[in-house]
This record gives structure tokens, sequence and C-alpha cells, in this order.
């Protein structure tokens, strides 16, 4: 079952804490941005912590009020952790199925080596490691809406962006 995220909420062991509220989208494509909106942009939107508290995840504060959150499957999940996440962007044509903007799961290293060894591609990239654990995220290998329409264009600017993937996962 999804939840749209916006307020407090505790959802299956996962804890949203706003920080920031969302930005107004005025800005002039053509002019770079104010120092203060760069610094902003680079603060998270909301903190979630994982379901055992081992690590929190940050996602930037252009998501405010466009992202689902859900859990995987014991079948989507494989071989990770108890507590794999999907952020979902919920399309604003409501004949369109949400799509994946984000997966964060967590691997034993042991699991994780495994996982790596078996052929194809794996489900995502480790972005950091401790105490035996990989942390991954996945991300969409494209964009799944008409070009030019509402949902192409916000889903593209929703994108993280190859600097914040570092920052979205931080192992306590």
């Amino acid at each position: 079952m999804s939840r749209r995220v916006g307020t407090t909420r505790r959802w299956r062991g996962l804890v949203v804490l706003p920080l920031l509220a969302a930005c107004g989208s005025g800005k002039d494509a053509g002019s770079a941005p104010p120092a203060e909106s760069t610094a902003a942009a680079s603060r998270p939107a909301a903190v979630l912590a994982g379901p055992d508290g081992s690590y929190h995840i940050h996602l930037p504060d252009r998501w405010a009020g466009h992202y689902l959150v859900d859990s995987l499957s014991t079948a989507e999940r494989g071989r990770a952790r108890r507590g794999a996440f999907v952020f979902l962007y919920q399309p604003s044509d409501s004949s369109l199925r949400p799509q994946a903007l984000l997966v964060v799961a967590v691997y034993d290293s042991a699991a994780w080596r495994a996982v790596r060894a078996e052929g194809g591609p794996p489900p995502g990239d480790s972005v950091t490691a401790r105490a035996g654990s990989v942390y991954v995220l996945a991300l969409p290998q494209s964009n799944p809406f008409a070009p030019n329409t509402a949902d192409a264009i916000l889903f593209d600017l929703l994108q993280l962006r190859p600097k914040e993937l570092p920052t979205i996962v931080q192992p306590k």
C-alpha cells in the first residue's frame, strides 16, 4: 500500500521528518540560480529513517509533495534485507501507474558479493558500506512518460543528479 508523503507520518517503521517546505519553481531557465537557492537545493526536503534505524535517507527538497513511498515485496527485493523502499512518482494523469524514482536497499556484504557475482546487471549501485552492510540505490533507466508531457517534464526534474547520490543514504 502506498501513501503520499508530505507531513510527519509513521509508515511501517519509516519516519518522515520534513525539514524544509517546498520551494517555488518560478526561476528563469536562462539565468543562473541565486546563491541561496543553490544552497537550499542541496538540503534535504525530508530525512527518512531506515526501518532498523541504522541509516537515514536524505531526499532533495524538489521532491517535496511529488512522491509516494512503498516497500518491496520479498520477490522484488531478492537478497536485500527487509525494509527496501521504492520512492514512486505519482503522475498527474490518473490513468498512468506510479513510476519508480529511486529504490533504496540494504544488503549484507556477503549477499551483495553474491549478487554481484551473478550474471546480468546488478539491481543498483552501491553508494556506501559500513559495518557489514552495503547500501544500494537503483535509479530509472529512462523517463517512462510521453515526451513533452507535464509528467515527463516533472519526472526529469525530479531525477537524482550524480552529485546527489553519495548524500542520499547516510549510515549511522
